[in-house]
């Protein structure tokens, strides 16, 4: 066999065509990485933002600083109205506010974090029932005409619904003239005095009342205050002069100057809006329509008989000369025009009329459906259900009630949270710091200074009116097997009844010492009936037989337990 000799070692030649192949395939690399041009292709035209079909008349504007104005205030005013007049806007109104708030309004209880402030969770209770009690004196003549808090927040929240804002001024007065022992004051006032003076609409950083500074953000309020000699209110506020108004600062320091309270739904917005706006013409017209059905209804009820009298009859002219008198006192010369019907009337009528008999075929078949479906469209424009809106629950079962409430109950706890952050909470921080700067209130030298650490001294959870139950003892089975499991508190469950764990607690204690101290016996009755209820069965991982029989099947004994229970 030969031996395998190397290759001689040649200089590497790269052919002609590889190198074309090299640049081309670089080239066609190239181009596939890199993106295509954007926008060769543009989408299909939407109906939404033509002019065509049946929206080519549909042309929304945005009105201008002054006109926007006008606006608010006349939606404002028809608010009002309806509320003051029209039975469908006056529920809608008051079953927000007496569900959010209640007659009670919204109560604190203190949640001063311990572990936050370097305290022991007695010493942080014991500063928080000091806050609470000395709080709760305060409610008793918050405003400045002596009205209690609970009626403060009714008439702030009503004002927020009806007007779409609430304005509250917080005045000092002297404690030892007034009456009380802190001198912090509420003064409602009217949302319509809040507007542009006439000497300032020019300017740029006025928006309907509504100063704002250099980054835009609320300022100062100008409110409405002219010499009750001089105003006539003709004119409106707006005609007044800057020197006829107050200019309130929207914060003095960190405490609010005004409470001008509204849900913000857009952005750069400084004014709020009416609950019933999207739904106002609904109201309006809906109030006409009942209206007009109810008089054709009296008119038809009222029943009069109409007699046609043909000329020359004998022995009703004198009859009907008494009626037919003209202006110069002959008779027959005028003929007589019937305006209204009175039940029962017979009238005559003139020679020669044709008298028809009234008959009323209103309202429809489908009128009591239309009203229905109307009632629904207005109150899913405030997200209130129609068996809410109506009190109305004779056409739904547990479980459609259920819902029902449910959902009525979510806009309820918006209003609810939204009042007690934006105006309870802020007041119960000013009514603390002023029981503190005043000694009232004393703090633990090794605690952060009230004023480091002012947002965890007056933190606190707000409790309003329960939700209610539709079927109590199902809801109470499920609060029960919600607390056993872990996924729930007693203080969750009993604040959904507008009820805190240590009232509830302190009075349950009351009553069982003075159970034991009046009726023994009973205490002792119900302390056995609730032990042996109560009393946990021992489990060892193994089935078990209780019965003794050798089974451990108990299908009889809770056979028993059902018949003693029966």
């Amino acid at each position: 066999m030969r031996a395998l000799r190397p290759h001689a070692r040649r200089p590497f030649r790269r052919p002609a065509c590889q190198g074309i192949r090299a640049s081309f395939s670089h080239a066609v690399v190239g181009r596939a990485s890199s993106p295509l041009v954007p926008g060769v292709v543009q989408p299909v035209s939407r109906d939404a933002g033509a002019f065509r079909g049946t929206l080519s008349n549909y042309r929304p504007w945005r009105p201008s600083l002054v006109a926007g104005g006008q606006e608010r205030t006349t939606a404002s005013t028809r608010s009002e109205d309806l509320v003051a007049n029209d039975w469908a806007g006056r529920s809608m109104v008051d079953t927000i506010t007496l569900n959010a708030v209640g007659a009670n309004g919204l109560f604190p209880q203190s949640i001063i974090p311990a572990a936050l402030l370097g305290l022991d969770e007695e010493q942080a209770r014991d500063i928080g029932d000091r806050m609470e009690s000395i709080f709760k004196l305060w409610c008793e003549s918050a405003g400045l005409e002596g009205q209690h808090f609970a009626d403060l927040q009714f008439m702030g929240l009503r004002s927020a619904l009806v007007h779409g804002e609430m304005l509250h001024i917080p005045v000092m007065v002297d404690p030892t003239k007034e009456g009380g022992f802190l001198g912090l004051r509420m003064q409602p006032v009217h949302p319509e005095r809040l507007c542009t003076p006439s000497d300032k609409r020019a300017l740029h950083n006025m928006r309907d009342g509504v100063e704002l500074d250099r980054l835009g953000r609320p300022c100062a309020l100008w409110v409405a205050e002219p010499a009750p000699d001089l105003w006539s209110g003709r004119l409106g506020w707006g005609a007044l002069g800057s020197d006829s108004f107050r200019r309130i600062p929207h914060r003095l320091f960190h405490r609010p100057g005004a409470f001008h309270c509204f849900r913000r739904t857009s952005e750069e917005q400084y004014r709020g809006e009416p609950i019933l706006s999207p739904a106002l013409k609904l109201f309006r017209h809906l109030a006409d329509s009942l209206e007009y059905e109810l008089i054709g209804q009296i008119v038809a009820a009222s029943f009069p008989l109409f007699i046609k009298v043909a000329d020359g009859t004998q022995g009703v002219e004198d009859y009907l000369g008494q009626f037919q008198q003209g202006p110069g006192g002959q008779g027959g010369q005028e003929r007589v025009y019937h305006q209204s019907y009175a039940p029962g009337q017979v009238l005559y009528g003139n020679p020669g009329d044709d008298v028809k008999p009234l008959s009323s075929d209103r309202p429809g078949a489908n009128w009591t459906g239309f009203v229905n479906f109307v009632v629904r469209a207005m109150g899913a424009s405030a997200g209130i259900p129609y068996e809410a809106l109506l009190k109305d629950f004779s056409k739904t079962n547990y479980s459609s009630a259920r819902a029902a409430l449910l959902e009525a109950w979510r806009v309820y706890m918006l209003w609810r949270q939204w009042q007690a952050r934006s105006y309870c909470q802020p007041i119960y921080r000013m009514v603390i710091e002023e029981a503190y700067l005043r000694g009232l209130i004393s703090l633990p030298t090794s605690a952060p200074g009230f004023y480091e650490a002012l947002p965890l001294w007056t933190a606190s959870m707000w409790i309003g009116p329960g939700r209610g139950y539709i079927d109590p003892v199902k809801e109470a089975k499920a609060n029960i097997s919600l607390i056993e499991s872990g996924l729930s508190t007693y203080g969750e469950i009993l604040g959904e009844r507008g009820l805190a764990v240590e009232d509830v607690w302190a009075a349950r204690g009351y009553e069982d010492r003075l159970m034991q101290r009046l009726a023994p016996r009973l205490a002792a009755r119900l302390d056995a009936a609730s032990f042996v209820a109560g009393a946990p069965p021992e489990d060892d991982g193994f089935p078990s037989d209780d019965d003794g029989d050798g089974d451990t099947n108990h299908d009889d004994a809770e056979e028993g337990d059902d018949a003693a229970t029966a």
